[in-house]
């Protein structure tokens, strides 16, 4: 399977490799279809420091049929123009976040690229098995990120060999589980692990799942991208994104947290940090006489105890003292020091 490299750039922002987590607020159709709730969607991933705003775009006539009129009518609802979305990548550059657009349709893929020319291409996980979709977007020249609920493993590789073949330029992919809510039960972050055994690009973490702590989880599991929705409203009928997102209460503190985690994370090595220095004085022990010691008696182990504080003959050399004579008498709750005993 040939290689894509392990890290690439969206719009200067670096995914993979030693780079920070890139966060997606995904806002999904939580516009409603309303541009002036597009722009508070906005908002919301600006004020909580996201790397990129994302939403979805789509003609419902070329996604849906209209004979599954529950579904034609809900998306419909939802849909915006062209113009409308415009409006609000426009917005997006204004503020300096980096605007990403998932298309479900030829004409939307169009039009963001060759009208918006947005930096990547997200897939949605829906287009699982649309080969030829898969196969036009990754020919575009741009990086691709690939999300893969409903997935089984060989689709997952399906889909990367017909990305390469389209010479697709870098691609990410996003493990995911494409139900609203997700049970915790059926998340499987593991599945990043079998992931990264046959693809070395960028791979992380789509999430469905209420509240902050599966994705949170897949941060500290090393997840390139973590992708979360948003949303301004809750409890919204015939709709299923909110069940999932994150919204002005609590994504501030969810991206504190992504970034608090990366840098718990650290290197694999184990040494006494900066901080710890300090606490070796009173964390540690010491090697304290139990009991009086007489001038020329043999130091045994009944003779000694450790205690803190940690600045005087450290518990490891206790072996060593053992057997000793004491050169001077020793009294009972004295730290020992090197200079009593021969």
């Amino acid at each position: 399977m040939r290689t894509f490299p392990s890290s690439f750039e969206v719009n200067n922002k670096k995914v993979g490799g030693e780079n920070p987590c890139l966060i997606i607020a995904e806002a999904g159709v939580s516009h409603f279809g309303n541009v002036s709730k597009g722009y508070d969607l906005v908002d919301l991933a600006l004020d909580a420091n996201a790397d990129i705003f994302k939403m979805q775009h789509y003609k419902t006539e070329d996604l849906v049929s209209d004979k599954s009129s529950d579904w034609f009518k809900r998306l419909k609802e939802k849909e915006l123009t062209n113009d409308e979305v415009a409006k609000i990548k426009e917005y997006c550059d204004q503020n300096n976040i980096t605007f990403l657009c998932t298309a479900h349709d030829k004409k939307s893929l169009d039009f963001l690229d060759k009208e918006l020319d947005v930096p990547a291409f997200k897939i949605g996980s829906g287009e699982v098995q649309n080969w030829p979709f898969i196969a036009d977007i990754a020919s575009r020249g741009k990086p691709v990120i690939l999300s893969t609920g409903m997935y089984e493993l060989d689709m997952i590789k399906q889909a990367i060999n017909i990305i390469q073949s389209s010479n697709c330029p870098a691609l990410a992919i996003l493990h995911c589980v494409t139900a609203y809510p997700a049970k915790p039960s059926e998340i499987n972050l593991k599945a990043m692990d079998a992931i990264r055994s046959f693809f070395n690009g960028p791979v992380g973490y789509s999430d469905h799942t209420e509240g902050s702590a599966i994705p949170l989880a897949s941060v500290a599991l090393g997840a390139d991208i973590v992708e979360k929705h948003i949303t301004i409203d809750k409890n919204i009928p015939n709709a299923q994104d909110w069940k999932v997102a994150c919204d002005p209460t609590n994504f501030n503190s969810f991206v504190k947290d992504v970034r608090r985690i990366e840098q718990s994370l650290g290197k694999a090595s184990i040494i006494v940090n900066k901080s710890e220095k300090k606490s070796i004085l009173w964390a540690r022990k010491s090697i304290f006489v139990r009991n009086d010691i007489p001038k020329g008696q043999i130091i045994t182990k009944d003779n000694l105890v450790l205690k803190r504080p940690g600045d005087g003959i450290p518990g490891s050399k206790i072996d060593d003292i053992i057997g000793k004579r004491a050169n001077c008498q020793i009294l009972e709750g004295k730290k020992l020091s090197t200079d009593e005993f021969d």
